[in-house]
């Protein structure tokens, strides 16, 4: 059988967990899965689709920091079974995601693998994988780190993690190769254009029924914080403690056996003829020939042979080297002939400075010289941007404004060669795409690499095209606020645009986080640059460590994954870039409570300095909520937390006002207001139906927003795909900044199979005014009622929203006119990753557009070229040919202009 390893992600300084592959006809084995991974299958095309299990060689944010997003992936894309292997605290990190997975449909087993525990290895009919666990310098493990885990604790974990995923089947196999794709359930069908996004229905069914647990559980923790104790009452919802352990797994992965050659000459011999017989014996079975005689297998097929091996190997800091080195169970590749002649290829994941350790370089020279050494270590890497379709759009933009997207920062040159590593001719370095055959024969296939360009030469590929038509304007850096869109998709990752995140740096102040999905921190560190300041970037003159330095707040708007699965790595780099300093900062969490559950759960696995954090439910901060006085005088303790924890984030950033407001999209899905005392004022959407609250809260106080931060994930022609998701089309997005009198409008969270800039017109603008102003009416009837729930509201604004809009009329009607009018006074620009606006930059926008446009309509030729022109093994399919088909469409609407 052929089977082989593939490099998904190597180790570097922007990210520090190496993610490969193994490779076999009928299913696939992951080793880690940090964030980004699955973005980086998307670029490279690599299949997931036939994932088995995922192994952690860690059980840490830097190596599964893009598990939970994968996982959604393929339980959306028909999985239905899945294997988790890893250290101590794996089933622990797993439950915690249920505050925001509901996955019952995909059984996701997890396999904690303990040291000393005789079960601990996984095997199927392709591979046995043995761990080997070592420790830094100094550290014993503990009772909890040894042996089986049969305690209470550990069951009240499985209990937990099963909200989140269902039980794995043990009467299914394992693999999800050739299983089919269910048929979509009625209400998926009406959800129509994401497979990944969150089941939002099925979701809030969960959490309806857990409201009076949960949400009343959520209000007594954060009712019982206390920055003395750092506890919160224990209760049904929390998870058992734990306690973060620094164990790393490295593993023996062994393959399968390999089956002797058959002997055609020898068959012929005994009388046979070339035919069925000859595959008969091959699969094993004894052939009768016509006089009676039999014929066995072993009498012209080859013995079989003990497969190839590979070593995964992790070694986090040179605190580790000793572990490692003096570890038994890697004495047999030194003296076992058997062993050694079975062995192909060892992975070395190192940290800095591992490589150049002359302890570890000598353990790696004992190896058999035939063995190939595959280096991943951030001395020996470039760390070069491994986004080429975005870095191609994203240097076409450069070259019309400069100074709104920025270049990322990358290198092109490692550090050190790899021949300093030793004395091997088999040394290679993984490359993305770059393949190594284990069997039949070690091999390494470097055909479908593509050497990545660096930001510079993409610059001077793209730059010529052009120069003739292009005016540099001077840079505008006299502008109060400017906000930074790092991430402008939704739902998933893609090549173009990753998911949800945005900073604001307040001049004088310190900076703010207004969500973050997967791989926002490492995103940052490119847009800001790491460890030294990406030059590139004049509009915030901080790098990432004084970024995080000054950090002051976080923001989450809702629960779902895209919004904020990127918080983990966050607070964990806040956290250790501020450990030293004197005095220690605190950050501000501003959140949905069932976001500090989540936090306050995983704390168990990995310090993100929970301790030094403040938290406010944003519940408590709502604006104008006809239940806050109530609430406040019912609970008079969590509202004057929330009052201090309040007052002292306005003071970190100058901050006159910060409010929130409910919108409609999930159940806690919030908006948010940031008023300066120097005048500005921020509103920002997160996910919503055109909402009356968010207009009510953009009209509050003396001044209208300097910037609204809208949401626009559909255009206008998929309306009821908005409708049915709670999302907002391009045209209701302008109509709410027209509505709340916004200066300058700013859209983002757009789908990804959109690659063109959003269009919106006055009619539907003016049809939108109808049904949100019939919104805002219904708020204040039921606010005047109070006796709903903010769920059951949604759930009626939503209903009205729709009746409203689908009973206006599309005619030179006033409102259209009107419409017209104030729009010569609003300023809209259509946000992109890795870019920065002020007021000043959302007006250049205007005069920019065309050439924009150009640069989006040559983007979609090269993609229906590159999509034309090969199989697509992107996941998943159906939005892959749903992207292609807009964006041909997207293409000729172009042309045609």
């Amino acid at each position: 059988m052929k089977w082989g390893v593939q490099v998904v992600k190597p180790t570097t300084y922007n990210t520090e967990s190496t993610s490969i592959m193994l490779q076999f006809p009928n299913g696939r084995y992951l080793f880690n899965c940090g964030e980004g991974t699955q973005r980086l299958s998307f670029e490279n095309k690599t299949r997931i689709s036939k994932l088995t299990a995922v192994f952690l060689t860690r059980v840490d944010w830097e190596n599964m920091g893009g598990l939970p997003g994968m996982l959604l992936t393929l339980a959306d894309t028909g999985a239905r079974n899945m294997t988790v292997c890893g250290g101590p605290n794996l089933t622990h990190a797993m439950a915690a995601t249920r505050h925001f997975i509901l996955r019952n449909d995909m059984g996701v087993g997890v396999k904690e693998l303990r040291d000393g525990d005789a079960t601990a290895a996984f095997t199927d009919e392709n591979v046995k994988v043995t761990p080997v666990h070592i420790y830094p310098d100094g550290y014993t493990a503990n009772e909890q780190e040894k042996g089986p885990d049969s305690s209470k604790a550990a069951v009240i974990r499985k209990q937990l993690m099963q909200r989140a995923f269902g039980i794995q089947s043990e009467s299914e196999p394992q693999h999800n190769s050739g299983r089919k794709r269910r048929e979509p359930q009625p209400q998926q069908k009406k959800k129509g254009y994401y497979g990944q996004q969150c089941k939002e229905a099925a979701l809030e069914e969960l959490l309806q029924k857990l409201e009076q647990q949960g949400e009343d559980t959520a209000k007594k923790r954060t009712r019982s914080f206390d920055h003395d104790s750092k506890q919160l009452n224990n209760s049904e919802m929390m998870l058992p403690p734990t306690v973060p352990t620094p164990v790393a797994l490295c593993y023996i992965v062994e393959g399968p056996e390999v089956p002797g050659k058959f002997d055609v000459n020898a068959a012929k011999a005994l009388g046979l003829k070339p035919g069925p017989v000859f595959s008969r014996l091959v699969k094993g079975e004894t052939i009768t020939m016509p006089d009676g005689t039999t014929i066995s297998p072993e009498q012209c097929v080859g013995p079989t042979r003990p497969g190839g091996i590979v070593l995964i190997i992790d070694c986090p800091s040179v605190a580790y080297i000793n572990s490692l080195t003096s570890s038994m169970q890697f004495t047999p590749f030194f003296e076992d002939k058997e062993k050694q002649q079975r062995l192909r290829l060892i992975v070395h994941s190192l940290g800095a400075g591992v490589a150049q350790d002359l302890r570890y370089k000598a353990w790696a020279a004992r190896f058999p010289s035939n063995v190939y050494h595959m280096l991943s270590a951030p001395e020996f890497i470039a760390d070069n941007y491994p986004f080429q379709r975005h870095l191609r759009i994203h240097s076409s933009m450069i070259a019309v404004d400069p100074h709104t997207y920025i270049q990322p920062q990358a290198t092109s040159q490692a550090e050190l060669p790899l021949g300093s590593f030793i004395e091997s001719k088999n040394l290679i370095l993984p490359s993305s795409m770059a393949t190594f055959d284990i069997e039949p024969k070690p091999k390494l296939d470097e055909s479908a690499v593509t050497p990545l360009l660096t930001p510079q030469e993409m610059r001077a590929k793209i730059q010529p095209s052009y120069d003739s038509s292009v005016t540099v304007q001077p840079p505008a850096n006299d502008d109060d606020l400017v906000v930074c869109p790092i991430g402008t998709g939704s739902s998933v990752p893609s090549t173009y645009r990753n998911v949800s995140g945005n900073i604001v740096s307040v001049k004088g102040y310190g900076g703010m986080i207004l969500d973050c999905g997967e791989s926002t921190a490492s995103l940052l560190k490119r847009f800001l640059g790491y460890p030294q300041r990406n030059h590139n970037n004049t509009r915030i003159q901080q790098n990432y460590v004084e970024f995080m330095q000054s950090l002051r707040l976080l923001y989450v708007s809702h629960m779902h994954a895209d919004h904020h699965l990127g918080a983990i790595q966050l607070l964990h780099d806040w956290s250790q870039q501020t450990a030293h300093m004197n005095p220690q900062p605190r950050l501000t969490i501003l959140a949905p409570a069932r976001f500090w559950s989540w936090l306050e759960d995983y704390s168990g696995v990995q310090n993100i300095g929970l301790h030094r954090l403040d938290f406010i439910n944003c519940s408590d901060i709502r604006f104008a909520d006809p239940s806050f006085e109530q609430a406040g005088k019912s609970n008079m303790a969590n509202w004057f937390r929330a009052e201090r924890a309040l007052n002292k984030l306005k003071a970190d950033l100058g901050l006159s006002d910060v409010s929130t407001c409910s919108v409609i999209h999930c159940p806690w899905a919030y908006g948010v207001s940031l008023t300066h005392s120097s005048g500005w004022k921020l509103v920002y959407s997160g996910d919503t139906r055109p909402c009356g609250n968010l207009v009510a809260l953009g009209r509050a106080g003396d001044k209208p927003p300097t910037i609204l931060l809208h949401e626009a994930t559909l255009p206008d022609d998929l309306r009821q795909d908005a409708v049915a998701k709670r999302h907002s089309t391009v045209s209701e997005a302008v109509a709410m900044a027209l509505g709340m009198g916004a200066e300058n409008l700013l859209l983002t969270h757009f789908s990804q199979r959109c690659l063109t800039l959003p269009r919106w017109y006055h009619a539907n603008i003016a049809q939108v005014k109808v049904s949100h102003y019939g919104i805002l009416a219904a708020n204040n009837s039921l606010a005047a009622g109070g006796n709903q729930t903010m769920d059951s509201k949604m759930d009626e604004f939503a209903d009205m929203d729709s009746k409203a809009a689908d009973e206006a009329e599309l005619s030179e009607s006033s409102d259209f006119g009107d419409t017209k009018g104030i729009m010569r006074n609003l300023k809209v620009a259509s946000a992109f990753d890795l870019s920065a606006y002020g007021p000043s930059d959302i007006v250049r926008y205007k005069t920019n557009v065309a050439k924009l446009k150009r640069a989006m309509f040559e983007e979609m030729k090269l993609f229906i070229a590159e999509e034309d022109s090969e199989k697509s093994e992107e996941i998943p399919a159906n939005t892959k040919k749903s992207s292609a088909k807009a964006s041909k469409k997207g293409a000729q609407r172009a042309k045609a202009k």
